[in-house]
């Protein structure tokens, strides 16, 4: 699980410093697209990633305030639930060994 927190502290910081609060769309799917992968390869659920999205918004809600367009851009990843199996079966075929 510390891969994941880790994946899960670097987008928020991420977010927060090298983006400023204003990334775009695309770059906010690609950097949610690649903690969804590291949440599916420590084994984490579609439930758990629900929470993990929740949780993402209500922060990028409270720390960047002056971009409302932000959370909307992270609640696309609950798109990624709707996926989850198609993210772990992608996750399982780059680690196969």
């Amino acid at each position: 699980m510390k891969g994941y927190l880790e994946a899960h502290d670097a987008f928020v910081e991420w977010l927060e410093g090298a983006a400023g609060c204003a990334p775009t769309a695309v770059e906010v799917e690609h950097a949610l697209f690649d903690l969804a992968q590291c949440a599916a390869e420590r084994g984490m659920s579609e439930v758990h990633w629900a929470f993990v999205i929740d949780g993402l918004v209500a922060h990028a809600r409270r720390r960047c305030p002056d971009n409302p367009e932000l959370a909307a851009y992270i609640a696309r990843g609950f798109d990624f639930a709707a996926k989850w199996r198609d993210i772990e079966a992608e996750v399982a075929k780059h680690h196969v060994r």
